[in-house]
């Protein structure tokens, strides 16, 4: 016959594996959820970079995609960066809504590093958020988004060939 202290000490272990198989399936539920919203809500963005992939490789000639970049302004361009045929850099510029491809040669204009080097000089931004090409009135440009020195958003337009600002968004 047992005693009553080991009656308790078996009641304490069996409660004790409860809580611990308790808390891992909480754990892991939370992983699940949080693994399916992520899913979930990044897979426009996944099916646009599919599709825009597809299309510069096809139409763009594009061989080693590399980079996906989406530039939101009065229209929605999605861009692929890499490598065409001849090993040469390229950035594909796939309009949302249809339209003509842009296919241009990197050493035409600025890299992004170069943009980003530019905004840091010239803004001293606190962070830089985004940089990505796109299309402002029938121009390829860098949109760069960032923080300033006070913590409010800016958004700059910059030129691809020239790295002139075309428009300047400060203080949001």
């Amino acid at each position: 016959m047992q005693s009553r202290r080991e009656v308790q000490q078996a009641q304490s272990r069996g409660s004790f594996r409860k809580r611990v198989r308790n808390v891992l399936l909480a754990i892991l539920v939370i992983l699940l959820v949080g693994w399916v919203t992520y899913a979930v809500s990044n897979q426009p963005r996944a099916a646009a970079r599919r599709q825009a992939i597809q299309l510069a490789k096809k139409y763009g000639h594009l061989q080693d995609p590399q980079k996906f970049y989406i530039y939101n302004r009065e229209n929605t361009f999605y861009t692929v960066a890499g490598k065409n045929r001849q090993g040469q850099a390229i950035l594909v510029i796939v309009p949302q809504k249809g339209g003509d491809l842009r296919v241009l040669k990197q050493a035409d204009g600025l890299s992004a590093q170069q943009v980003r080097t530019m905004t840091r000089q010239r803004r001293h931004p606190s962070a830089i958020l985004k940089v990505a090409p796109g299309v402002f009135n029938n121009k390829a440009v860098w949109e760069v988004t960032y923080r300033n020195s006070k913590g409010r958003l800016c958004y700059d337009l910059i030129n691809f060939k020239t790295g002139q600002y075309v428009q300047e968004i400060n203080n949001l």
